[in-house]
């Protein structure tokens, strides 16, 4: 089977070096300034304010994972600004099917009967099944009736969301702190992944348009000429 090369690689010409390279350097200042700076600072103040809501804040870290998918998931989809609803829209939905899938497998598994000292009903992987069974199908099959909910987003802040549940599976209040961290989550999706999109939107439509001027420019030289 012959393999052609420009089916894999091709030469980028000046205006994507130049677009691309802008963003980058966007998207990599936002990431030293939010993990170096701007969170430990946060961090901080939710820490200290566990001396007047212990139950809640002791030693607290928001978590940056939710701005930066943002920007993962922008390029995936094409660098269309067009996508950018699709992203909220399907990561808040992602976001909250997690806190779905926590609190019925809960149920499932009894684990409010379980810290009263009653037994519980089902083991941890036969009340999950059957929740992600009913999760998955209606984000696949939702899929081809509302793409702007139902998609790729809502697929990939599930995932991410749900790594952490088994922590919280065997704590009396697990839901109140689950929720509370999905609370956290989203206000970091929503507040800095729209300032993050934004800057890169904002990068590629001022560097796009500058480019477009120039050639303008340069075909109306020639043409003078």
């Amino acid at each position: 089977m012959k393999i052609e090369i420009n089916e894999y690689f091709k030469k980028p010409d000046k205006g994507t070096v130049l677009v691309t390279g802008a963003i980058f350097l966007w998207v990599f200042i936002v990431n030293f300034s939010c993990v170096s700076f701007i969170f430990p600072v946060f961090d901080k103040i939710l820490t200290a304010s566990g001396k007047f809501f212990p139950n809640i804040y002791n030693s607290y870290s928001i978590p940056t994972w939710p701005m930066f998918f943002v920007t993962i998931l922008y390029f995936i989809m094409g660098n269309n600004p067009k996508k950018s609803l699709e992203i909220f829209c399907g990561g808040l939905f992602g976001f909250l099917m997690s806190l779905f899938l926590f609190w019925a497998t809960w149920q499932l598994m009894g684990q409010s009967a379980v810290f009263r000292g009653e037994p519980g009903l089902l083991d941890f992987k036969y009340a999950f099944i059957p929740v992600i069974f009913v999760i998955l199908g209606v984000l696949i099959m939702g899929g081809t009736v509302c793409p702007l909910i139902f998609n790729n987003a809502a697929f990939a802040y599930l995932v991410a969301a749900s790594i952490s549940l088994g922590k919280f599976y065997y704590t009396p209040n697990g839901v109140e702190l689950f929720a509370l961290e999905i609370g956290s989550n989203i206000l970091v999706f929503l507040i800095g992944g729209g300032i993050f999109l934004a800057g890169c939107i904002l990068i590629q439509k001022l560097l796009i348009k500058w480019l477009t001027d120039q050639s303008i420019k340069a075909a109306a030289q020639g043409e003078a000429e």
